[in-house]
Formats: structure tokens, sequence, C-alpha cells
């Protein structure tokens, strides 16, 4: 190795590549790149305490594992002679990269202690403690936790955290109980937004309307218990207040010129009150920002969208999934078809650009269903939807469900993109779901009267610049072969 300089470093945060990859796959061409908020949410925990962190957004920074290793080799090992803790996250579909991240890291720092966390390291940590270069895994919730690796605290008395006892020769794996949960979201400090490249940041084409965009997580824990999510937080729902997030958001603007807010909670709408206190501090201090989020069609009320949409607020994305009621039930969503209409027509009347999301290949799924979820979509025709092919992840009551039925297709990892059949069903096969999964799109976009209302509401160039985009990558998607 080449010689390095004296500098040190306490910490390295690590994102790895996404998984785009497969050229069917929707999300490859909507092409968004997001910040990695869990680590920037550390890195402020850790800075604020006195301890030197630097973040490594792969996806920014080196899309591939190959630019990684000349990252490290050519900068980082040029700077810091040493890296005492090097922290990688990793959700089941980036965990494969995630181990090459962390062979490379073991190469240029023999000596660092390497931890993995994130969703899929939660949930299997067997399986990435099975790995030769992860020493500690971070169960759940990171800021604490990962403070105290740093500082140097027995392993044992750490909670939220799994390792390898390596005081015999058998190295069994330890698990410590579980950390409770932060109660408080107001006392965690700012995320690192400083160790980001924010103006390289890019949300998914046709959620935004200005840039530079930038996304926020204001809550954590999810009051659902549909199967398919994985509960790495549990039911308990902790929220900043109002105050905070309008803290926040001033924050932004005024360091980074941010026009846009894009909120990824689960259910951005679940504690109204403090989502309407949140519009009024926006309208009365005539904040010029323009906002997205995420809702259930049964946190939603008329009043509140009309606050939302005078606030900033032009669009909102619904998690419908599927309309039939025998499917819902299978995945325990509990909503309804009327929430469903009720929530569209209620959105578009308030002025807000409506996106639903639905899942292809739910247990239950027919050919016949899918085909009446499509229709369905035309007929209340929301201003965008989103389809992925229902996956089961680890950690999820369907992929527990699933593994004890042995309807698992693969344990490939990359292979868990919701571009993809993983899971077996008796009524559709892997063609089956592709094809459909391709059709609710073509059928839904390539209609004159959802191509007129885009042309109609133009009102820029740079709306132009948003539809020509959009159309760009749905073209690209249908034309490109589909690579297996």
């Amino acid at each position: 190795m080449e010689n390095k300089a004296s500098n040190k470093l306490d910490c390295l945060l690590i994102n790895p590549p996404m998984f785009y990859e497969r050229t069917d796959n929707i999300w490859k061409e909507i092409n968004s790149n997001f910040p990695p908020l869990g680590l920037a949410s550390i890195a402020g925990y850790l800075s604020g305490t006195g301890i030197s962190v630097n973040i490594i957004d792969c996806n920014i920074d080196s899309p591939s594992v190959q630019d990684f290793e000349e990252l490290i080799k050519f900068q980082y090992s040029k700077k810091f002679e040493d890296i005492k803790f090097i922290g990688i996250t990793a959700m089941t579909c980036s965990i494969k990269k995630a181990y090459k991240i962390a062979a490379i890291c073991r190469y240029y720092y023999p000596n660092a202690k390497i931890v993995f966390g994130g969703v899929h390291p939660t949930y299997c940590y067997d399986e990435v403690l099975g790995n030769k270069n992860v020493d500690i895994v971070v169960i759940g919730e990171g800021e604490i936790t990962f403070y105290e690796i740093v500082k140097g605290i027995n392993l044992e008395k750490i909670n939220g955290i799994a390792f390898i006892d390596k005081s015999d020769n058998i190295g069994h794996v330890i698990k410590t109980p579980n950390r409770e949960r932060i109660q408080n979201l107001n006392d965690l400090p700012l995320p690192a937004y400083n160790l980001l490249p924010i103006n390289k940041y890019r949300p998914a084409r046709g959620s935004y309307k200005r840039l530079p965009a930038m996304s926020m997580i204001t809550s954590r824990g999810c009051p659902g218990k549909c199967t398919f999510c994985s509960k790495t937080l549990g039911n308990q729902l902790v929220f900043r207040s109002a105050e905070r997030i309008f803290e926040e958001i001033q924050y932004l603007i005024n360091n980074y010129g941010i026009k846009q807010i894009l909120f990824y909670d689960d259910t951005f709408t679940v504690w109204k009150d403090n989502v309407k206190k949140l519009c009024q501090l926006l309208i009365e201090n005539k904040i010029d920002i323009t906002w997205t989020c995420f809702a259930r069609v049964d946190y939603i009320d008329f009043n509140l969208l009309q606050l939302m949409h005078q606030s900033g607020c032009h669009q909102i994305m619904y998690g419908v999934e599927n309309i039939n009621e025998i499917v819902l039930k299978n995945i325990n969503k509990k909503i309804n078809k009327e929430q469903v209409i009720k929530a569209v027509n209620w959105t578009k009347s308030a002025g807000i650009e409506c996106r639903l999301a639905f899942m292809i290949g739910n247990p239950g799924d027919t050919k016949e269903i899918v085909e009446e979820n499509i229709k369905f979509a035309i007929e209340v025709d929301p201003d965008l939807i989103i389809v992925n092919i229902t996956t089961p992840f680890p950690g999820t009551e369907m992929f527990k469900w699933a593994k004890e039925k042995n309807l698992i297709i693969t344990y490939d990892w990359d292979n868990y993109d919701l571009s993809q059949q993983i899971m077996r069903l008796p009524n559709l096969n892997e063609k089956q779901t592709v094809d459909l999964y391709k059709l609710m799109f073509r059928r839904f976009y390539f209609r004159p009267k959802i191509i007129l209302k885009k042309i109609f509401s133009i009102r820029s160039m740079y709306d132009i610049h948003i539809l020509f985009d959009g159309m760009q990558a749905l073209m690209s998607f249908f034309t490109k072969k589909v690579m297996r």
C-alpha cells in the first residue's frame, strides 16, 4: 500500500451503491438519488459529541464497487492514516454490495472496527456476522448505539447490537437486549447535511416541482401492520414537533437554497394536529417552499388537504397496493376501495396531485384481480401511479409466511429489487407477473386523456422539461431488453 498521511478519522459512514442494475426495473429509469438520512442523523449525533466523522454516499461519489475502491485507494488512504470505525448501512437489495465494500475497507484499514446497520442487518444479523469483514451489527436505531460503540463501552453492556464472542475458538453470536426507542426526536441534533453533497441529489422523476430539493424524515415507526412492511422500529410512532420540522426547513433554505421538500415518512399525516401546525407556520411566515409526502387513505380529510395545499404541498402518494378485498385482507392493509376513491377525489379537489402506489404479485393475486386493479386505476384517474412487484423482504410477516410455506423462489438478495417475482404464487407465474407489471404502466400512462392532461398542465419551460423527462423514462423502460 502507498504511504498515508498522518490524519486520523474516528468514524467513516458509508451508504453502498443502490441496486438498479436490471434494465427492466422502472426505478432505474426514474433515476432518483436521495440522501442517506439515517447515516446523516448518526453523523450529526456523533459530531455533536466531538467525534470526527465523514460520510461516503456511493450513489453520488462512487456508484459502483470498483468506483468505491478507487475512491478509497486514491483519496481516503492518502488522506487518513487510520480510521477507527467504519459504519455501513444496507438494505436487502444492497447487502451483497455492502459486503464487497466491507472487504475493500478491511484491506485498506485492517485495524478498523467494521459495523453494519440498517434494515437487512437488523433482521439478518446472524447472516451478516457470518461475513469475515463484519465485526458488529447495530440493531434498530443507530445514534446512541453507534456512539457507545465508538466511545469504547464494553460490547456486552451496549443494548441493541450483535457481535461474535471471540473469547473461545467457537465464536458464537451474542445479541444484547433490544435498545429502548428514542422517545423524543426533538432531542436529536439536525442531520449532518454539511457532510452530504446536497446539490447533487435528485428526487424521482415526477415527484418534484423545483430544484434544489431535499428529503426529510420527521417520524419513526408506523401504526400499520401490513404484512409486506418490515417493522425495524416497531409499531410505536414517534414524531418531531411542527416547530422542530419548521426549524429544519428554514435551515435547509438558508444554508442550501432548498426550494422543495420531500417528506419520506411512512405516513406523514397520522398526527393531523402536528401537520396542521406545520402548515400554519409555513403560511404565517410566508415560506417559499413546495413539498410532497406519503399518506394512507384512512389518515386524511379534506380540510387538512386544503391547508396542506395552501402551505405548498403539491403531491401526495397513497399506498393502495390493491383494491380487491381478499387480497387486502391477505396483506393486512386495512383500507377499502371506497376510502381510496374518496382520498383521490379530495386530493384533486384540494389542488394537490395524487399518486397511487400498487403492488402486483400479492398473496391471492390472479390475472383477473390485477386487471381489475388496472381498470380501477384508469377509472379513478390519479395524476400518477407507481407499480412494484410484491417482494417479501426479511423481517416482514410476508417473508416469514412465504418461507414457512416454501414459496421463496430465490434467496439471492440482489434479486429483491421490486421488479421480479420472489414469491411463488399458485395463480401467477413469473412471466405473467412481469408482463402485468409492465401492462399496468402502459395501460395507465399511454392514454390520450393523461397525455393531454400533462400537456395542458404546462405553465413554464421547467414543466416541459419535467414532462419530457418523465416520458423519456417510461419509453426507455418499455423499450429496453429485459436482463435476466
